[in-house]
C-alpha cells in the first residue's frame, strides 16, 4: 500500500510538470500572437505574415480525479482504451482538423513489443466507421472532463496518471501510428527505413513523458507532430491515389518520405516520329512538407532550381524585366500619381514570378484543406452512421481542387526547374523570364500551362520608327527587336510534354515589358538526330535519400539533375537546327 502511495505521488509531480512545460510552450516557441497579420491567400504568406491563435497550441491541464473513476464517467473512453481508469489527465491540442463529422480516435502508444500482442485493426486513409456514439458523452475518447472544449477541431496529445501502471501517452491516430511502425519495422528490407523513422520518433515520445529523468514535453511535442505529419502525408496521398472519377494523370507521381510529399513527373519530349519519349522513372520537381508547427503543407523546391525558387516567392531578383519595372514605376510615382502606379500593377498581376506563386499558393491552400479533412488517417469517433460517407464525400470534392493544382504546379516546375537548368547548359547564357511576352494562348492547343515562357535571346537589333507627337513633329525612336527561343509546357491528362517557339518580340525601352509580335511552334526533332545520354559522358550519380514507398508502388524516382541530361540533348538538338 505505502509503494501505491508512493507512486500516486510521483505520478502527479510529473504530471504537474508536464503541464507546467506545455503552459510554457503555449507563451512561448508553440504560441504566437493572433493578432498578428496573418495572409489569408497561401502558406508562404502565412509563414511571412506572422502565425494565428488556430496555429498556436492549446493546453488542457491537469486534471485529477478523486474517484479515479476518470474523465467523468466517460465510459466511451474506457471502452476504447481498456485497462484501470486514470487518476489524473492532461493534453496538448495541436494542429486544425475538421470535426464536422467527428475527431480522428485517440489511441495509446505503446513500445514495439506491446504493440505486437494488439490483433489486426481494420484502417481507412480517409474514414473508418468507429462505434456508435454513445448519448450524453463526448465524442472523442481523450479522458478529459466534458466542460473542456479546448480539443475541438484539433489533434490531442493525452497524457493519463493510471495507479499501478504509469504515465499512459495517447495520440490522435495513435493506435495505427503503432500498427504502422510495426509493419514496416517487419516488412521487406527496402521499407525498414519507414519503420525506423516511425520507430524512433515514438519511442522519443515515450521516453520524454515516461522516463522521470527525461520530463520534457517540447521534445515529446515535436515527436508527436513529426509522427502526425507522416500519418497526414499517408492519408491524403492515399485518398488522392484513391479517386475514381477524377484520377491523377497517369504521369504524375506522388511518394511519401518522413513527413513530406514527394511530387515527380515523367516529362515527355515529343520527335517527329512520336509524340513523346521513351518512358523513364519520374522526376522529383519539388516537396510539399508538412510543417511540424501548424501542420500546413509548403512547397520545397531542389537545391539547384534556382530559378523556379525565386519565382514561387515572387523575387524581382528572377526577372530582370520585373526589377527594371518596378524601379521606374516607383520613381514616376511621385510626378505622374496613380495612373502609372495602376498600370504597373495591371502589368505585374501578368508576370511570371505572381503566376507562379499564386499557383504554389494555391496548391498550398488546397493541400491544408484536404489535410484537415483527412486528419492523420486511421479510425475516427463518427458522430453519427452517416459521418463516414459524408467525409468521403468532402475528401474527394478536396480531391479535385488538389488534382488541378498539381498540374499547373508540376507544368511549371518542368519549365522553370528542368527545363531552366538544361537551357543553360544547352545554350549557354542564362534563361530570363518576362522577355517572351505574357502567357501563349493558343487557341489550336488548350492544355499550354498558362504563364509566360522562359526564354533566351538568339539575336537582337535595333530599329528606328519615326512616331508623330502632338504638336504634329515627326520623332525618330530607338527599339530593342529580338528573337527568341522560348520554352514552355503542354500538361493534359496523358502526358507533360515540353513546347518551344521562335518568338519576336521588341522593347521601347529598358523598364518596358517586351510586346511580343509573332511567335511560332519549333517542330520537334527527329528521332535519328536525338543522341542518348549512353551516347554522351553521363553525369556522376547524386547522392539521394532513401525514399518511402507508398503501398502498392514500385516506381523510384530520380534527382532533378538525372533529368536534366535528358532534357538539355533535347533542346540541343532543337537549337542547332
Amino acid at each position: 500500500r505505502l509503494f501505491e502511495v508512493t507512486h500516486a505521488f510521483a505520478l502527479s509531480l510529473q504530471m504537474e510538470i508536464l503541464s507546467s512545460q506545455a503552459e510554457a510552450l503555449r507563451h512561448g516557441a508553440w504560441g504566437g500572437s493572433s493578432s498578428g497579420p496573418a495572409r489569408a491567400g497561401g502558406g508562404s504568406g502565412r509563414a511571412r505574415g506572422g502565425t494565428s491563435s488556430a496555429e498556436c497550441i492549446t493546453v488542457s491541464p491537469a486534471y485529477f480525479f478523486g474517484d479515479q473513476k476518470g474523465a467523468a464517467g466517460d465510459t466511451k473512453a474506457r471502452e476504447n482504451h481498456g485497462g484501470p481508469p486514470p487518476m489524473a489527465v492532461m493534453a496538448v491540442h495541436f494542429w486544425s482538423v475538421d470535426d464536422r463529422y467527428g475527431l480522428p480516435r485517440v489511441g495509446d502508444l505503446s513500445a514495439r513489443e506491446t504493440s505486437a500482442k494488439n490483433g489486426h485493426r481494420e484502417r481507412d486513409d480517409a474514414s473508418t466507421m468507429s462505434k456508435s456514439t454513445i448519448p450524453g458523452q463526448r465524442r472523442d475518447d481523450s479522458f478529459l472532463p466534458k466542460a473542456d472544449r479546448r480539443g475541438e477541431k484539433r489533434l490531442s496529445l493525452c497524457i493519463r496518471a493510471v495507479p499501478t501502471v504509469g504515465l499512459v501517452v495517447s495520440l490522435s491516430g495513435g493506435s495505427d501510428v503503432a500498427a504502422t511502425a510495426d509493419a514496416d519495422a517487419d516488412a521487406k528490407e527496402g521499407a525498414t527505413s519507414v519503420g525506423h523513422h516511425m520507430q524512433r520518433n515514438m519511442d522519443k515520445l515515450l521516453s520524454s513523458i515516461q522516463d522521470p529523468f527525461q520530463l520534457s514535453m517540447s521534445d515529446a511535442l515535436l515527436a508527436a507532430t513529426v509522427l502526425c505529419a507522416d500519418r497526414r502525408c499517408q492519408a491524403v496521398v492515399g485518398a488522392l491515389n484513391r479517386q475514381e472519377t477524377e484520377k491523377l494523370p497517369p504521369w504524375i507521381h506522388l511518394e511519401v518520405e518522413c513527413g513530406t510529399v514527394s511530387v515527380a513527373a515523367s516529362i515527355s519530349y515529343p520527335t517527329a516520329s512520336s509524340t513523346s519519349s521513351a518512358a523513364r522513372s519520374p522526376t522529383v520537381l519539388f516537396r510539399l512538407a508538412c510543417d511540424s508547427r501548424t501542420g500546413r503543407f509548403v512547397p520545397v523546391f531542389p537545391r539547384p532550381a534556382s530559378l523556379l525558387r525565386l519565382l514561387a516567392c515572387n523575387d524581382p531578383s528572377a526577372s530582370d524585366v520585373q526589377s527594371l519595372r518596378g524601379a521606374a514605376a516607383t520613381s514616376a510615382l511621385g510626378t505622374r500619381g496613380g495612373i502609372t502606379a495602376k498600370r504597373a500593377d495591371a502589368t505585374s498581376r501578368e508576370s511570371t514570378g505572381r503566376v507562379v506563386r499564386d499557383a504554389f499558393d494555391s496548391l498550398a491552400r488546397s493541400m491544408d484543406t484536404l489535410g484537415r479533412r483527412c486528419g492523420v488517417g486511421g479510425a475516427w469517433n463518427d458522430a453519427d452512421g452517416r459521418s463516414a460517407s459524408l467525409r468521403e464525400k468532402s475528401v474527394d470534392q478536396t480531391c479535385r481542387d488538389v488534382r488541378a493544382s498539381l498540374v499547373a504546379c508540376s507544368g511549371m516546375a518542368a519549365v522553370f526547374g528542368v527545363a531552366a537548368i538544361a537551357l543553360k547548359v544547352a545554350g549557354g547564357v542564362d534563361p530570363m523570364a518576362d522577355m517572351a511576352g505574357g502567357p501563349i494562348i493558343d487557341q489550336s492547343d488548350a492544355y499550354l500551362i498558362r504563364v509566360p515562357p522562359l526564354s533566351v535571346p538568339l539575336r537582337q537589333r535595333i530599329v528606328e520608327k519615326l512616331m508623330k507627337e502632338g504638336d504634329g513633329e515627326m520623332k525618330r525612336m530607338s527599339q530593342l527587336q529580338g528573337e527568341l527561343f522560348a520554352v514552355s509546357a503542354k500538361a493534359n491528362n496523358d502526358t507533360l510534354d515540353l513546347v518551344c517557339f521562335d518568338v519576336l518580340t521588341i522593347s521601347e525601352s529598358a523598364s518596358s515589358v517586351p510586346t511580343r509580335l509573332e511567335y511560332a511552334r519549333i517542330d520537334p526533332p527527329k528521332a535519328a538526330d536525338l543522341p542518348t545520354v549512353a551516347e554522351v559522358d553521363s553525369m556522376p550519380s547524386t547522392k539521394r535519400r532513401k525514399i518511402t514507398r507508398a503501398a502498392g508502388e514500385g516506381s523510384t524516382c530520380h534527382h532533378t539533375l538525372e533529368e536534366v541530361e535528358h532534357a538539355t540533348l533535347w533542346l540541343d538538338t532543337l537549337l542547332r537546327q
